[in-house]
């Protein structure tokens, strides 16, 4: 079942579900509307080979930048973090979606999921499949996230779990 925008506030004001800060535009219709954080990661090098289950940790492929603007060359990636700090529910999830105006650009996110009992700031793979280059904003709303009832209760308890700003991924060794 998706919640809801009445449902989401009153989780909100129960303490339930956390969104920090909380603008007046977030809560939407049927999910919540998040912005793009203060930093974004690229990958630092190109042509390399990745081998993720050789990897302890991911991060030094990656740069970090702290920017007003986040930059994304023609058919590439980067992960964005959103400004909010979001905790979940243990018993709601959230679907993961780019806001439809982005997409129109060329913009595309994989399928992501916000586990049950997640919290922190959102990390989001975005890609631009145009031939052009695309510069988005910090603090503009770029991700709607739709929350589902979940049947039963769970609690995330994954490496990702309190991540602050973007987090490139972890490495894979002794998953693989």
């Amino acid at each position: 079942m998706i919640l809801a925008n009445d449902e989401l506030k009153r989780l909100i004001s129960l303490g339930r579900l956390k969104v920090e800060p909380l603008a007046p535009d977030t809560v939407r219709e049927n999910g919540l509307d998040l912005r793009i954080g203060g930093e974004y990661a690229i990958y630092a090098y190109e042509g390399a080979v990745v081998k993720p289950c050789e990897l302890d940790s991911a991060r030094p492929l990656f740069r970090v930048v702290k920017a007003d603007e986040v930059v994304i060359p023609p058919r590439n990636f980067v992960l964005l973090t959103t400004e909010e700090y979001v905790k979940m529910p243990d018993d709601v999830v959230g679907l993961a979606n780019l806001r439809s105006t982005l997409a129109r650009y060329g913009l595309v996110i994989p399928p992501t999921v916000v586990d049950a009992g997640f919290e922190g700031n959102i990390t989001i793979e975005v890609v631009n499949e145009s031939p052009n280059t695309i510069v988005l904003r910090r603090g503009m709303r770029f991700l709607h996230l739709i929350l589902v009832k979940a049947e039963g209760r769970a609690l995330y308890s994954g490496t990702y779990q309190g991540q602050r700003g973007v987090t490139p991924p972890k490495g894979l060794r002794g998953e693989c």
